[in-house]
């Protein structure tokens, strides 16, 4: 009995502790799905980045870098997109906010958003560069802005599901 209990104990240690990934997965599977709504099928959230850095600020140690790695990787099979751009674009991002983590530990809820501001529009300010470069063609930059612009809107909707969510996961 004892030890079927340390088996289910570490089973959902092992399960909380996959959860930020294979939401941030989950999230960038939401993200392909068809919108129906006329010419505003490109300017999509970059729910993946929402959700990286939105674990990268509140459990790096459950953001690895190669969890980023692998979100970036298969985001980019699925969207069809060069593989690369985006990869390093949420890397980026990572590593953004692994560099001023002790700034986001003492940060309110107003200063992480205006952090996530900046740090969203490096990522993909880096992914549109590094996409013109590949394609070694002008890739037109205006629905990246307003993709920008949708994606600093759905940030503080999906970080609060986020934060439930993880005082769910605590209890």
């Amino acid at each position: 009995m004892r030890q079927e209990e340390g088996l289910w104990h570490r089973l959902d240690l092992v399960a909380r502790s996959i959860s930020p990934f294979f939401v941030t997965l989950l999230l960038v599977l939401v993200s392909l799905l068809p919108l129906r709504i006329a010419d505003l099928s490109p300017i999509v959230p970059a729910l993946a980045l929402i959700g990286v850095f939105f674990w990268s600020v509140h459990r790096p140690d459950l953001m690895p870098i190669w969890a980023v790695f692998l979100i970036g990787f298969v985001q980019d099979l699925l969207t069809g997109a060069v593989l690369g751009p985006g990869i390093v674009g949420l890397l980026v991002a990572h590593a953004l906010v692994v560099w001023q983590l002790r700034f986001f530990l003492a940060a309110s809820f107003a200063v992480i958003w205006v952090a996530f501001m900046l740090v969203a529009a490096a990522s993909l300010s880096v992914t549109w560069l590094l996409t013109c470069i590949a394609l070694m063609a002008y890739v037109e930059p205006a629905p990246l802005f307003f993709q920008y612009l949708v994606t600093l809107a759905f940030y503080p909707c999906l970080a609060w599901a986020f934060l439930r969510g993880q005082r769910l996961f605590h209890r």
